[in-house]
This record gives C-alpha cells, structure tokens and sequence, in this order.
C-alpha cells in the first residue's frame, strides 16, 4: 500500500491544493486519512478510485487526455498506477500512457520547498533537472552521494558561461539550501527515467515546459518574463523560421520563444550542423533559466548576459534573420547606450519604442521580426507619435496584429503584434496589413484565455495571403477582422496602428460554436467559485463556531490619536483626466474602494507629465485609501499590484508604522464605530466631508501587533466571502451576456 499527502493528491491530479481540500471538507464519501510520523497519508488506490468520479472539465483536458478522463485517470498515470488509464486517455491500447515523471518531480519539489521559498525551491528543481539530463558526466557523483556535503562539493562545480568568459554558478544560492533538502530531491530526481531522446518531445524538455509553468503560476507578476505558448505560436508561425536563419530574442524571459522556434522547425533541428539560436539575457536568473531550459530541449543556444540589450549590445557585429521578442511593457529606459536612435530618441520614462528600433536595427536587410507590445504603443502621442510616424514612412513596419485580452494571466494591458520588416526590405507603395484577432481564444477559466490551433491558423492565413499578394491592390480584407491600408489612410488617422480603427465592425452573426464555448468555460468558472465557497464557507464556520463558544481575545492595549501612528495624505484637488492610455498611470477615486480593497472596476489613468506632477500622492503596499467625502467609512488596503498608483481627488492616504498591521487598520477603520465617529465629526450638509486634520485626531484602539495579527485571521473569512460574492455574481452577469445575444438574434442566423 503506498500512501500520499493531500499535496502528493493536488500535484497527481494537476489541481490546486485548495481544490483537493474542498473535496474533502465537501464530500463525506471522501477517503479517510491514517495518520503516520504526525502526518495524514491517504491511500492512492482508494483516492484515485474517488476521483475516478469527477470528469475533467473539456477546457481542462491536456493533448494527450480525451473527453470523458477524470482526475483519478489522471492521476493513476502520474504516481504510475497501473489499469484503467488507456481506455480513459488513448484512443487505442497501443498507445503509450501518459509519462509517470509528475509524482516523482512534485515528490522532489515538496522536499526542497521544505527550508525555501516556492521560487528558489522552484529554480533548485530545474538546475537538478539539468544536471541529470545534461551532465552525465557529474551526475553519479549527485545520486550516489552518501552525504549533503558530498553532493553539495559536486553541485557546486554546476555553472554556466557568460559572455564576458565569467562563469555563474547553476546552484548560486546554496547559503539557502544548507541542508539535505537537495540531496533528497536528487534521488526523486534520480528515478525519472528521461530516456536517450532529446528535443521538444524529450521528457527533459516536458519536465522543463512543467517547472517553468509552476513557476509562473506561483510568482504572477513578480516572476520572469512569460510568453504563453499559444502567443509565442503565433508569432512563430507568422515569421516561419527555417533551418538556415540565424534567430535571435532581445529579451530572454526563460528561453520560451526559442524553444518554440526549434519545436517549429523540426525534431531534427538540434542536429543540424552550424544551426543555434541567439538570445540576450537582461538578468541572472533568466540567463541562467534560458540556458537549462533550452539545453532540456535539445537545442544550440547562444544566450549572452546577464545585460539588458538596450544597455549594451552584446552581439554588435550580428544581424538576425527572424527575431521573436516579449520586452517589458512601458519600462523604464534606465542607462542606454549611446547610440544614434533612427528613428528618433525614445523618451526615458517609457523604452517600448526602444525596444522597437533596437529589433530593426538588428535585422538583416530582408528579416523578419515579431514583437509584442502593449497596445498604447500604436496611439501614444507626443515623441512616441513622432517615431511611429517615422517608422511606418520608412517602409519597417509590415502588419500590426491586435491580440485577444486575457492571454497574460498577471497583466490585464492589451497587448499586439508588431510585424516589422529590415530595412533593406521596402516593396514598393507602402501598406500596413491590420488584423483584428481581439474576438478569438475560448476561456479557459474566469480571467484566463487561450488561442486554439483554428485561431492561430487564422491569423497565419490571413497574414500570409496579404504578403502574397501580386499586386498592391489584388487583397480584400475580411470586414472586421482585417484591412490593408496606404500610408496616407494611416496619415489620416494621425499614424496610430491600432487595427479596431481600420478593420471596421464585424457582420452582425451570432456564432453559436463560439458562445458555447465561452458558456462552457463560464460554467466552469461558476463551478471553480462554487468550489472556493465551501472553503469559504467552512471558515467562517470555524470563525462563528469560536465567537459563540464565547472566544475572545485580550483586552491589552491603549488608544492613541490615528495620527502619532499614521502619516494622513490628503489627495489633491481637480485632476485632469484628458484620454487614456493602459500605460498611463492609475488613480484611485473613492468608487475603486470596495471590500476593503483597490479594485480596477471604472479605473481612471492619468498621462506620465501629470504622474511626475503628483509624485508625493504616489502609493505602496501596505497603505490605506479612503473616501473623505460623499459616503463616509470605506476604506481599502493597497496591494503590491497598486504600488505607485495614485492617490486621487476626494480620498485620503494613510501610510501606518511597524507598530500597526495594515490589514488590521482597514478592519478598525472600516468599523461601525469609527463610521459613526466620522459622521459626527464631518461637516457638511448635503455631501459630508471630513479633512486630514480631523483624521488625525480619530482615536484608534491599539492592541498589540500579535493581537491586531488575531484579529486579521478571524475577520478575514468574512471579506473573503463578501468578495466571492461579488465575483459570483459577475460571472453570472457575463453569462448572461454572452446568452442574450444568442436568443435575441434574428431567426436563421
């Protein structure tokens, strides 16, 4: 009998922790736990008979998972069970059963989680990989260590050149990791069988493609720099990069483009004498990640850094003929070097137009290049518009694709595609192809989208009909989703490239293909909140249960004047709010208060001069925002995802000390007795107002911070499932949208 944690069940079957825990507070039939060494272990062949009765959701299923598989199937091939997996996941019983690598890869990352963070256990796991596949030279010496110290003298001779001939240790934080937690990971690591094969399909580069996706999935916005693989697709099959181009990207997140390029081109690509691809590292970690995980794929890489390409160019004498790059988005330009900018100094607070001419500069003179950009890269006026205008008159840039929103999963900016051609490459009258993709992808949860095989084709198509064409004027766009146009209709339209300006609106059609889709993952998205409102609800539970057995916490503290513990900002007057651009800079007003959190519903943005102008009202972490007029008592905690927003008119900044928590401050604040205290010192008639001064002067009570710590745990249940709510019923509300259409559409459409 073999025996799994509730970790070991949520990394078999692919699903959060959370989910398997939801089951289990959900469903009395679930297996019961024996409790080994002070720790709960269930049984794998009755858990995974369990499961056996949850189906998969279709817009959940991997390629290799037909409809019908359930997440005991799932997980019957992941911890290696034997029965029953062919007939749920393979057409045929010929067919190979998914890879049994999961269990013991996520077994490994459970004992190096043990004394690290996520990411750092996360980037441990990957070097291991690495070593095993691609050094097996050294790695005996790992998984027949006796000792930690025997194995951390052969980990730390792993490293990787750099292009300035240094080398960077593979394992560099081993201060961090000063006990056996490797050496345990090693010998998980030490039973996968990776096989001799390398290259896309090698298990080397599927354990590679699942560490990195774990890695963006768990740090969001503060990770690397990821492509989802269906963006980096796209970009790929528009260039069409063959054996005999040299390929580079500028902007090395983790090697994810070029891995796409090599798992286009062909299996037989690594072998290919003379061919390897390029790219530029602006960091330590991702040089060090593009390294590994193009190696896991088999492929010839040459990845130079760590050193922002913009900074220096560590491949001056070079010119590339296709060039796939993700910069980040409206960075700022820190240190360029000095160049002469073709088509005009891009302005410091925002390097997008940078990056742009950085990738025309190194094409060869009839590349290709593909670069995403935020969309307020095709409108923004100022020195922006200027370069634009030049780069379009100058013949570089060739189409200009705008994606569907939701693809990034930690950023909501629009994005698109720039298609720019080298120099050298003008083909008499210049025209700009515009493609409107934003109606494509299917949701594959609440906030998440993805392109199908169907998308991507059509785009490819599209584009590729339009660069065939024999004669300027022989293509015809389709209404509402492309239009080739002249330079002087994109004159006309003050040089912006945004597609929606040229395409038009689509024929009014309901396609009924589409809305199920989108209804399917609607659902899906109802029953994942279902889900999380049996935690929720269990919570709250708890936290009832303990108030009414007559819990209470200790009386100890004292009560001080809200300002000897808080700097109070009151906001500015009238700011003026002309345009908007995604790129722009937030500004909370007192309706993105709600739920005791900044929320980006109705969210307004001011343009960079008047950002700088209001550097004193800008916020960080840990603060609190409240309305100072109209309906008084809301208060809402910033978040690292608001850092350097802005303070806005109508609200106050409260910035606490180390001697209050910040989420117990929005909690007192947001308390029935500080509102009535508000209201009887506001003044007013019609619309009540309070200033900064009286702010101050609010007595707040003081606990101490293990007390205040107390309070957050037990009142946080109940923000959490106010906010639920109000997700569930935005859901509904796009459900029904996306049904009204479709029953309101003229018969026989």
């Amino acid at each position: 009998m073999s025996d799994l944690s509730l970790t070991d069940i949520a990394n078999g079957a692919e699903v959060r922790l959370s989910a398997v825990s939801n089951w289990r507070a959900r469903y009395p039939d679930f297996p019961q736990p024996r409790v080994v060494s002070g720790q709960e272990c269930f049984d794998q062949d009755e858990v995974a008979s369990w499961l056996r009765k949850r189906k998969i959701p279709k817009n959940r299923l991997k390629p290799d998972e037909l409809p019908g598989a359930t997440y005991g199937d799932r997980l019957r091939a992941n911890v290696g069970l034997p029965g029953e997996v062919a007939s749920a996941l393979a057409p045929t019983s010929a067919r190979p059963a998914p890879p049994s690598w999961s269990a013991l890869l996520w077994s490994a990352l459970s004992h190096l989680r043990g004394g690290n963070d996520t990411a750092s256990a996360l980037e441990y796991l990957l070097g291991l990989v690495y070593v095993r596949t691609c050094r097996a030279d050294l790695w005996p010496r790992i998984s027949a260590a006796a000792s930690w110290p025997a194995a951390q003298a052969a980990l730390a001779k792993v490293s990787l050149p750099t292009a300035g001939g240094q080398a960077i240790p593979v394992f560099r934080m081993f201060e961090q990791a000063s006990d056996p937690a490797l050496l345990s990971a090693a010998r998980q690591i030490d039973e996968i069988d990776f096989g001799d094969a390398v290259g896309p399909e090698s298990t080397g580069a599927r354990i590679a493609d699942a560490i990195l996706a774990e890695l963006e999935r768990r740090m969001g916005r503060g990770g690397g720099q990821f492509t989802p693989p269906d963006v980096a697709r796209v970009l790929v099959e528009v260039l069409e990069p063959g054996l005999s181009d040299q390929v580079y990207d500028p902007f090395c997140g983790s090697g994810e483009l070029l891995t796409a390029v090599v798992a286009s081109i062909s299996r037989s690509a690594a072998a290919s004498d003379g061919w390897r691809v390029h790219g530029q590292a602006s960091q330590t970690w991702s040089l060090l990640t593009s390294k590994m995980n193009l190696a896991l794929h088999g492929v010839p890489a040459e990845i130079a850094g760590p050193m922002s390409a913009l900074e220096k160019d560590l491949f001056p004498d070079r010119r590339f003929d296709r060039i796939l790059a993700n910069p980040p988005f409206n960075a700022h330009l820190d240190s360029p070097a000095p160049r002469e900018w073709r088509f005009g100094e891009p302005p410091a607070h925002n390097a997008n137009f940078a990056w742009l001419q950085h990738v025309v500069d190194k094409l060869a003179p009839t590349g290709r290049a593909a670069v995403i950009m935020p969309t307020g890269a095709s409108s923004q006026q100022g020195r922006e518009q200027a370069i634009r205008r030049m780069m379009v008159e100058s013949g570089v840039v060739e189409c200009v694709i705008a994606l569907p929103p939701q693809l990034f999963k930690f950023t909501g900016i629009p994005a698109m595609v720039w298609v720019l051609r080298g120099i050298g490459d003008r083909p008499g009258p210049q025209q700009v192809l515009f493609i409107d993709a934003r109606p494509l992808g299917e949701l594959v949860g609440r906030a998440e989208r993805r392109l199908s095989e169907d998308d991507i084709t059509k785009i490819r198509d599209e584009y590729r009909r339009w660069r065939d064409r024999r004669t300027f004027d022989e293509f015809r766009g389709v209404p509402g989703f492309s239009r080739a146009a002249d330079l002087e209709v994109i004159d006309g339209n003050d040089f912006s490239l945004v597609p929606g300006r040229y395409v038009g609106e689509a024929p009014g059609h309901v396609d009924a293909g589409v809305v199920t889709r989108e209804l399917d993952a609607s659902w899906e998205a109802i029953r994942e909140l279902d889900e999380r409102a049996w935690d929720v609800r269990a919570r709250l539970e708890s936290a009832l249960e303990a108030l009414v057995a007559g819990w209470r916490l200790e009386r100890a503290g004292q009560t001080v004047a809200l300002g000897t513990v808080c700097d109070v900002l009151a906001g500015p007057g009238a700011v003026p709010r002309e345009g908007r651009e995604p790129w722009w800079t937030p500004l909370v007003l007192p309706r993105n208060i709600r739920d005791n959190r900044i929320t980006t519903r109705e969210l307004e943005v001011v343009p960079p001069p008047t950002a700088a102008r209001m550097d004193r009202y800008r916020l960080k972490a840990g603060d609190v925002v409240s309305a100072r007029t109209g309906t008084l008592g809301r208060f809402g905690l910033v978040t690292e995802e608001q850092t350097d927003w802005l303070l806005g008119p109508g609200c106050v900044g409260f910035r606490p000390n180390d001697q209050v928590n910040p989420e117990f401050l929005t909690y007192y604040l947001s308390s029935p007795a500080v509102v009535r205290w508000l209201t009887e010192h506001a003044t007013g008639t019609a619309i009540k107002h309070v200033n900064a001064g009286t702010l101050r002067a609010m007595p707040l009570r003081l606990p101490p911070l293990p007390v205040q710590r107390a309070i957050v745990e037990t009142l946080e249940p109940f923000r959490a499932a106010a906010a639920l709510h109000g997700e569930i019923s935005s859901t509904a509300e796009r459900l029904q949208a996306l049904v009204l259409p479709m029953l309101m559409a003229p018969e026989g459409d």
